[in-house]
């Protein structure tokens, strides 16, 4: 499938820049306190949406049994960057968190291909949200930087669909941040995979949905 859109750059930075300005006062409202939303924070995440469009571009789903290294690279440059210099001072966790994701972590990366594999025809904002509930629910994919890295990985869902990504916005970030704090806090257990964890997808694609913005595609 060839590519027919990609992320608006640009739009995405000049939201990022309005929510990292109001941080403060947004922070005052959540459930859950978030850590302070430093220029490099913006920077890694404005990366990790230009890889996301690398891939959009190369036709690449990071789904894919063979792909799946691009979710370890979206996790490293929200964490990490991409200059050559952080990629060496940060060597050490990008290692351990190499190794967790290929070892500890294969079983929930397979878990969450599976989940998407079984509901890919009941719409990407459905998909989206249960990718990324999956993602930061315990036991989390990485050890940091999921609720970033599965940001993207949901935009990369959402735009190769043909939908816009998401972008946290000053509007939407406490109907972002609240229910991914209690997805984080929940359990993949029995109680949790059957009954809270289900709820949580719903209500995070009816979300998904509400808060599409056209103007954050553009053509490839």
């Amino acid at each position: 499938m060839p590519c027919r859109y990609k992320i608006n750059i640009v739009l995405v930075e000049q939201s990022l820049r309005a929510v990292q300005m109001r941080f403060d006062e947004i922070n005052e409202t959540l459930e859950m306190r978030r850590e302070a939303m430093q220029d490099e924070i913006v920077a890694n995440m404005l990366a990790g949406y230009g890889y996301v469009n690398m891939l959009l571009e190369r036709n690449i789903n990071p789904l894919h049994p063979k792909q799946l290294h691009h979710i370890l690279e979206l996790n490293n440059i929200v964490l990490c960057g991409t200059s050559q210099k952080a990629r060496i001072d940060y060597r050490g966790y990008i290692e351990a968190t190499k190794h967790r994701f290929y070892n500890q972590a294969h079983f929930s990366i397979s878990n969450i291909r599976a989940w998407a594999e079984k509901h890919k025809k009941d719409g990407p904002y459905k998909q989206a949200a249960g990718v990324y509930i999956l993602q930061i629910s315990r036991p989390q994919l990485f050890e940091e930087g999921n609720h970033r890295s599965g940001a993207l990985l949901m935009s990369s869902i959402l735009v190769r669909s043909g939908k816009a990504p998401f972008v946290l916005t000053v509007d939407n970030a406490k109907a972002y941040f609240d229910p991914s704090s209690l997805a984080k806090e929940t359990h993949k257990n029995l109680f949790g995979k059957y009954y809270k964890l289900p709820k949580i997808k719903k209500k995070f694609s009816r979300f998904l949905q509400r808060e599409s913005n056209s103007k954050l595609l553009l053509k490839c």
